[in-house]
């Protein structure tokens, strides 16, 4: 298995935040979060990265812990949190067993990071280690993409993405429908030398996650294209989907 610790190193984590700005929908994220449960309320994200959901959910006075298997992402987190304000473990939620404590009312996986998880196994893995760290009435919210435009690609593409005015990314991206993987190759090109990174993840289809969840003791409350509350159609992109634990 391809850990989580191939995506992001010390090089990605330099330039995650320019890939995805903190202000990338994160206002609407918190508030949609926030919404959903009581003030201090106890907060897991899983795949916490830098920090961009996890320290505004702490300003707002949550109880945020948070678990990623890349050094060099939480590194950047904990340049942001000197005060520890969210507390943090170097691990990989892809596995079973995972075990943060539980009692949370809250659990979290957002911005595609669900689709590291790179077997049906491993995202079944996932979503029973949800489940599990889930206190009694908890939610566990998922925020994802629609794979139907990429699941019909037949041959490679090539994009351009601008980091900074000295900056830019070169991606590669190629679909294996089989097994359902996307392979995206990233060269970030700054004056120095070109460092390339791959990037693999299996995407899956809302209906399919849904059908892990019933398997991972989860069932779906509610569904929506963005963190403002749209309506949810076939025609959506993305989706933040809510779960809750079947007693």
């Amino acid at each position: 298995m391809i850990s989580q610790n191939a995506h992001y190193d010390e090089k990605m984590a330099s330039v995650y935040e320019q890939m995805y700005p903190i202000g990338f929908d994160t206002t609407a994220a918190v508030a949609f979060l926030s919404s959903l449960v009581k003030p201090e309320s106890k907060v897991l994200e899983l795949g916490v990265g830098t920090g961009r959901i996890a320290l505004p959910m702490a300003e707002e006075g949550h109880r945020v812990h948070g678990i990623d298997a890349s050094e060099a992402m939480l590194a950047k987190l904990t340049e942001r949190d000197p005060e520890g304000a969210v507390t943090v473990e170097l691990g990989d939620f892809t596995q079973p067993g995972l075990d943060m404590g539980g009692g949370f009312d809250l659990v979290t996986v957002v911005l595609n990071t669900f689709f590291v998880a790179v077997t049906r196994e491993a995202q079944l893995n996932c979503l029973r280690g949800a489940a599990g760290q889930l206190a009694e009435g908890g939610r566990f919210v998922l925020e994802a993409f629609d794979p139907s435009p990429y699941h019909v690609m037949t041959k490679p593409e090539l994009s351009v993405r601008h980091l900074s005015e000295s900056s830019l990314m070169l991606d590669t991206m190629m679909v294996d429908r089989a097994q359902q993987l996307m392979v995206a190759t990233h060269t970030i090109v700054d004056g120095g030398p070109p460092q390339t990174t791959q990037h693999v993840i299996r995407y899956a289809f809302p209906f399919e996650i849904d059908s892990l969840a019933e398997l991972a003791g989860l069932k779906l409350v509610e569904r929506w294209s963005d963190w403002r509350r749209t309506p949810y159609t076939a025609a959506s992109p993305r989706h933040i989907s809510v779960y809750e634990r079947v007693n």
